[in-house]
């Protein structure tokens, strides 16, 4: 079965980009799509639910990788809007070409996740992924796996851009999805320090003890004995006040010293 979604109140850019996207959909058999959670791939969903709710389930992906706060808010958002999910799990840390964290470990660890997704794909499935227009300017060496493995980015090709899936989400009623992106927690590592699963332990733990400080958007960067936090530039002085009552239980993470990054958060920092 195929349905019709028509959307008022969107831009003339967003309501083509729309379109677009629900004609691809149309065509394919089967759609998987590579869900976590995330504003772009809960908008993928939340489409292909509209437009095809006979011929697409959504993939989850349990790995070390992903934090248990975003695992629960992935499986929230497929109950509240009903999306057919199925669970399969992915250990990123069985390769040691991604636990070595060269500035190529996105792509090992994008193709091995990826490998996996067509192991469980079903005849005539197409897989899609989320990326979309913005990602265009960042250092993203995992969208050569994906083009590798001809994995469908029809965000991205129908000219999404995140500001444009947030203005459709609030005009279907499914504003609560829109939130920042939330990166693996690997990229909290800095190129070329080895990916421990201690380490990204203290990582996901210290991000929920930020965000019991209130600060809602933050990434906890990993530099060994150091906890560098970044904020957005406006939390800044608000996260220097308040994480004074925190630092002793960061450092109890394992952490002997915590710093706020006065420079702010910054995508992409821990590139070499």
């Amino acid at each position: 079965m195929m349905l019709e979604l028509k959307i008022e109140n969107i831009s003339r850019q967003a309501e083509e980009a729309l379109q677009k996207l629900c004609e691809f959909f149309r065509q394919q058999k089967r759609l998987m799509i590579a869900y976590s959670g995330g504003m772009d791939s809960s908008f993928m969903a939340l489409v292909a639910s509209r437009v095809v709710p006979d011929s697409y389930r959504c993939l989850l992906v349990s790995s070390p990788f992903m934090s248990t706060e975003e695992m629960r808010i992935a499986r929230n958002t497929a109950a509240r809007y009903s999306f057919r999910i199925v669970e399969i799990v992915a250990d990123p840390l069985q390769s040691a070409e991604v636990i070595c964290n060269d500035p190529l470990r996105c792509y090992h660890c994008k193709k091995l996740i990826f490998s996996e997704l067509l192991k469980a794909a079903q005849p005539g499935e197409i897989i899609c992924e989320g990326s979309v227009t913005d990602d265009d300017d960042d250092y993203r060496p995992g969208k050569q796996a994906i083009k590798e493995l001809a994995v469908a980015s029809p965000l991205q090709a129908c000219g999404f851009s995140k500001a444009m899936i947030a203005e459709v989400l609030q005009a279907m009623n499914a504003g609560e999805i829109v939130r920042a992106g939330q990166s693996c927690l690997a990229t909290r590592i800095a190129t070329g320090s080895p990916i421990t699963t201690e380490k990204l332990r203290q990582i996901a733990e210290g991000e929920a003890i930020l965000r019991e400080a209130g600060l809602g958007f933050c990434r906890l960067r990993h530099h060994g004995d150091l906890a560098r936090i970044e904020t957005r530039p406006e939390d800044r002085h608000r996260a220097m006040d308040t994480l004074v009552n925190f630092a002793e239980r960061l450092k109890g993470l394992g952490f002997r010293h915590v710093c706020i990054d006065i420079a702010g958060y910054r995508k992409g920092s821990m590139n070499a």
